[in-house]
């Protein structure tokens, strides 16, 4: 059965996601923002689950900083959208510089990339790369069809309610800023309009920010959707 952890660190309360199959063990790591030991302590001690991957939603400093000493630990690899693989490598474009000051860079042989047409399989799911450009250029969702399982109040059955990682392309009641180099409004707008609002309303969203959502919810209340 499919199950997600969820902590948040850093300076903006980023949300990093530990997604992993209860009966294999296995684990995927979104986002691993900061505070390396802690993130490394919840995956050995806490959830005691075996990473296989860290996948990332886009490449700002606040999504990766961590991403190096996490993947070292447990000799995995990092992924990242070919969009943003300059981001990875350069302060000032990833905001590190101007934000907390501590330049945090990586090298080429560091990261995997990936495009808006690939697809990953993990935890016995395919996980769909969703290209979002908006937030950056590079930012990317990931949805798994196959997610959640849970027996809803009342029923006898279980119900299975597809996954998104959306990182910072939609939060609740919101989405994430445009300001920001390589960033866009127009480009963010069609993202969420005719990319994420496709999907089944039942989409249960974890967001790089703030509380967890729906696709529904957001189709209802989100300003984007007017």
């Amino acid at each position: 059965m499919l199950k997600i952890s969820k902590y948040a660190t850093g300076m903006l309360e980023t949300n990093v996601y530990f997604c992993y199959d209860s009966d294999t063990h296995e684990c995927v790591i979104i986002d691993p923002a900061d505070n390396g030991d802690h993130i490394i302590n919840i995956v050995e001690n806490e959830l005691s689950v075996k990473p296989v991957a860290i996948l990332l939603t886009h490449a700002h400093f606040d999504h990766m900083k961590a991403a190096g000493e996490v993947a070292e630990h447990f000799g995995i690899k990092i992924y990242v959208n070919a969009s943003d693989g300059d981001m990875m490598t350069d302060p000032e474009a990833n905001l590190s510089r101007s934000f907390i000051f501590t330049e945090v860079a990586y090298g080429r042989g560091d990261f995997e990339t990936f495009t808006e047409d690939d697809s990953f399989s993990y935890l016995g799911r395919k996980w769909k790369v969703i290209g979002t450009p908006g937030h950056t250029k590079g930012s990317t969702c990931f949805y798994i069809e196959d997610g959640l399982s849970y027996i809803p109040n009342g029923a006898s059955e279980v119900k299975t309610v597809p996954v998104l990682f959306s990182g910072d392309t939609i939060f609740r009641g919101s989405h994430g800023r445009t300001d920001f180099p390589g960033g866009s409004q127009s480009e963010i707008t069609s993202s969420i309009r005719e990319k994420l609002f496709s999907l089944p309303v039942e989409t249960s969203v974890f967001p790089g920010h703030g509380p967890q959502t729906s696709i529904g919810i957001e189709k209802r209340y989100n300003p984007l959707a007017f």
